[in-house]
């Protein structure tokens, strides 16, 4: 949680260190719970700026990489600088005003975006920095990178928090050994995620343009990013119908999609605590 004390850092004289012509009209924004975050104009322009404490530029890294991975096929927000004053880590990113426009065509996009693939699964850069890091290494196989560098690093944080119950870990381990078992996942072909796609992380601009925010990319299967959209409300039937219709998902995934379901629970659930128990079990026992 950041301290208003931890605001009040965010001065005129931090603002002159951004090397901005005039900076002005600072005002805090929403955007997320794990960073400080602000509207800046600079002249008539306006940014979005990121903020965390206590760290050094690097802990922008990997959002800075998976913009620069996603704009090559994708609308995301312009990065305008990194850096680290007076100990605080930031990113000024292009404004997206986000005016209201179709889903369908964010469905699209999402199939533009996946379209992009790779030789193998991960990623050039990994997250340490993340409430629950990711190890991005790359990783010949979808199962071995999912179940090794994902589902059991997490659940790891879940026994060290003492929230996990040892009786649900034979369906724990009957989800892994289905996974690696799968032929489905024996032959994903690698594509480029957004890798965090909930519905507080797209936008659009003011042409009617989809817009990626946020993203933790990496190369994986493209069932991941849509299976993560259906955990919270926010995507309607025409993006997926869209998505479809541009890039036909394979047979089962329905059953596919409860895994990473599953991981995207688990992770709220080591974050947030019991409040998502009774999701996880439910999705635990199909396993």
């Amino acid at each position: 949680m950041l301290s208003s004390a931890d605001s009040n850092v965010i001065d005129q004289d931090f603002l002159s260190r951004l090397n901005l012509q005039n900076p002005h009209d600072l005002k805090a924004v929403s955007g997320g719970d794990v960073n400080m975050a602000f509207s800046l104009y600079s002249g008539s322009d306006r940014y979005f700026l990121k903020v965390q404490p206590d760290h050094d530029r690097h802990f922008f890294d990997a959002e800075v990489a998976s913009l620069k991975a996603l704009g090559q096929y994708v609308t995301v927000p312009k990065v305008i600088k990194q850096g680290e004053t007076r100990g605080f880590a930031y990113l000024l990113l292009s404004w997206v005003p986000s005016d209201p426009a179709k889903q369908g065509d964010l469905g699209r996009a999402l199939a533009v975006l996946h379209q992009a693939h790779g030789d193998r699964f991960g990623f050039d850069v990994s997250n340490p920095y993340d409430f629950v890091p990711k190890d991005n290494t790359w990783n010949d196989s979808w199962g071995d990178f999912f179940v090794h560098q994902r589902l059991e690093p997490l659940m790891k944080q879940a026994i060290k928090k003492a929230f996990w119950l040892t009786q649900r870990g034979d369906h724990f381990e009957n989800l892994k050994k289905t996974i690696l078992a799968d032929e489905h996942v024996k032959n994903v072909q690698p594509s480029l995620l957004h890798g965090d796609l909930w519905a507080g992380n797209f936008m659009f601009d003011a042409s009617g343009q989809p817009v990626f925010i946020d993203p933790n990319a990496f190369y994986g299967d493209r069932e991941y990013d849509l299976a993560v959209s259906k955990v919270f409300p926010g995507f309607n039937q025409s993006f997926y119908d869209a998505y479809e219709k541009a890039y036909p998902l394979d047979e089962g995934y329905e059953e596919r999609f409860k895994w990473y379901e599953f991981y995207y629970i688990l992770m709220h659930f080591v974050r947030f605590g019991d409040i998502y128990a009774p999701r996880l079990n439910r999705l635990l026992l199909q396993f």
